[in-house]
């Protein structure tokens, strides 16, 4: 089976908009395991455990996703209403440096919460 990298936000302003993109994620492993692939989400496996705003557990963090990525078989990209974080641009590096396959999703936020609940 595929490994499918999910390239998506995570980090945001407040707390529900933190719960916001952990859904998104969620929702996109999903169709990924739908399709018969397996999604690979390090920042919400990691997370678990690590803690985000301690900079270097993120940074572990970080690392250890750009390893996962390195490994998979493609990408999938996704963009919420235009906005990719620090760490989407140092996955979206990393994936066109391997010139690895992937897909970009993009959609607006009320498109995303329309699926998403």
């Amino acid at each position: 089976m595929d490994k499918v990298y999910i390239i998506s936000r995570y980090r945001a302003f407040t707390e529900s908009g933190m719960e916001f993109n952990r859904k998104v994620a969620r929702y996109f492993c999903k169709k990924i395991v739908l399709e018969g692939k397996i999604p690979v989400a390090p920042h919400l496996f990691y997370t678990q455990f690590l803690d985000e705003s301690q900079e270097k557990e993120r940074q572990i963090g970080l690392e250890i996703g750009l390893k996962e990525l390195r490994e998979a078989d493609e990408f999938l990209l996704i963009i919420i209403g235009g906005w990719i974080s620090e760490g989407m641009r140092r996955e979206i590096r990393q994936a066109t440096r391997d010139r690895m396959r992937g897909r970009v999703v993009y959609m607006t936020r009320k498109e995303i919460k329309k699926v998403i609940g």
